[in-house]
C-alpha cells in the first residue's frame, strides 16, 4: 500500500513532466512523476550534489581558451592519459 501525495508543479516544471512522459511513452502524467522520483531517488549522492550547470561553464570557459586537445584514435588518447 502507498500514500497518496499531493504535488503543486510550477508550470514549467509540469511542462517538462509532460515531455518525459511523452518521450517515455507513459500513459498518464501521475506515472511520469512516478518515474521520475524513482529515478531521483536511486541516483548516487555524488550525482545529486554535483553542480552540473557550473561543470558545464568550466567545460565551455576550456573550450573557448583551447584548453582542449583532440585524439586521432582511442589509442592516442590512453597514451596520453598514461604520459
Amino acid at each position: 500500500m502507498g500514500k497518496k501525495v499531493a504535488l503543486e508543479l510550477p508550470d514549467s516544471m509540469f511542462d517538462k513532466v509532460m515531455k518525459f512522459k511523452e518521450e517515455s511513452h507513459l500513459p498518464n502524467e501521475e506515472s511520469a512523476i512516478y518515474e521520475l522520483i524513482r529515478y531521483a531517488l536511486t541516483l548516487p549522492l555524488y550525482f545529486r550534489d554535483f553542480d552540473w550547470e557550473m561543470a558545464e561553464t568550466e567545460a565551455d570557459l576550456d573550450i573557448a581558451s583551447g584548453r582542449v586537445k583532440e585524439f586521432s584514435s582511442v589509442d592516442e588518447l590512453i597514451t596520453d592519459l598514461n604520459a
